[in-house]
């Protein structure tokens, strides 16, 4: 089943590579013709340096025929990754519903082609026989080396990711006053960080009101005004993702929201909430309820790190009811079995 789901997922990608300008709509491909405009009309290493330019140097270094190679190559990857640690049928539904809009989103030039090599790095690292202290270390460097170079906000998502992992590996009363530190430590934070955080989404919706792309969009419940009104925007973001439909009735709508519901669901089932990748998928959540200006570009990114919820291994109860885990050994000899 595995095999068979893996050819037709691939199929699929490719009928979308080819025929992807026939049936997506402009806005589609606005990133993908942003990058190359960067490339064949913009001295790259005196232009302003942002994550287009960034990713449009990537691009130009290695050429346009090696940059189409990538993102196919990448696309395959994630394919072949999510159907082989596809260990029960839950997994492959999800697999054949995300897949569908990875190669909406992924089959054309983007910044997210970066970041799905970065969390397909983050995957091989979590496959390693490694303590999960050096796993997220691992994880945490790249994400930082990323940010360095593509997107600055992904050192927030570096932090969060190593909050998580230290409130998951402590327990009891230790686990509260961790907790009850880094909400003091947060509201220590100046209120520009926090508010400069929360306005990308209000700026980047402010002169977009009529156009194609803007149908999705929306703005902070409350005004952004340091780090108390961090929380009620943040929430209203997870409400706006979760329940999209219930504000605008479409095909969309259903679609994304039916995605990240599946996406809880498969995440939830595995009962691993230690594991590294948990820890990513938790972390680059949060951060997007932060600033995502549209449920599109939420879609979007969301497709680019959701498919590392296969790399969590399931914790399953045993006969006298205890958790344990399938070991990397185990779920190899289930992997030939099946």
């Amino acid at each position: 089943m595995r095999v068979v789901s893996a050819i037709c997922m691939l199929l699929l990608s490719g009928l979308i590579y080819f025929y992807q300008r026939v049936f997506l709509p402009d806005y589609f491909f606005i990133d993908e013709k942003t990058i190359t405009d960067l490339i064949r009309y913009t001295d790259l290493d005196i232009s302003l340096q942002d994550s287009f330019t960034s990713t449009a140097m990537v691009y130009a270094l290695i050429g346009p025929e090696w940059s189409q190679i990538l993102l196919l190559l990448a696309t395959a990857a994630v394919i072949v990754y999510v159907c082989k640690k596809s260990y029960r049928l839950i997994d492959l539904l999800f697999a054949f519903l995300l897949m569908l809009s990875f190669a909406l989103f992924n089959l054309k030039l983007s910044k997210e082609v970066i970041v799905i090599m970065l969390n397909l790095i983050a995957c091989a690292v979590c496959a390693t026989q490694l303590s999960n202290r050096k796993k997220i270390t691992i994880v945490t460097v790249f994400y930082l080396l990323y940010a360095w170079k593509f997107r600055v906000y992904y050192v927030v998502i570096a932090a969060l990711m190593l909050a998580f992992h230290v409130i998951a590996g402590s327990r009891g009363k230790l686990r509260l006053w961790l907790v009850a530190g880094m909400l003091l430590l947060c509201c220590a934070i100046p209120g520009d960080f926090w508010d400069q955080l929360q306005q990308a989404r209000d700026v980047a919706n402010a002169n977009r009101e009529g156009l194609s792309d803007s149908k999705t969009m929306f703005t902070n419940l409350l005004a952004p005004n340091g780090v108390l009104t961090v929380v009620p925007n943040a929430l209203f973001a997870a409400v706006r993702f979760y329940f999209a439909p219930l504000f605008s009735l479409r095909v969309q709508e259903l679609f994304l929201s039916s995605t990240l519901w599946f996406l809880t669901l498969v995440l939830f089932k595995r009962r691993n909430y230690g594991h590294p990748l948990f820890l990513l998928l938790a972390a680059n959540f949060v951060v997007q309820t932060f600033f995502e200006p549209d449920l599109g570009s939420f879609f979007r990114h969301l497709s680019a790190y959701a498919f590392c919820v296969f790399g969590i291994g399931y914790i399953v109860p045993d006969d006298d009811g205890e958790q344990q885990e399938l070991t990397t050994a185990g779920l190899n000899r289930l992997d030939e079995e099946i």
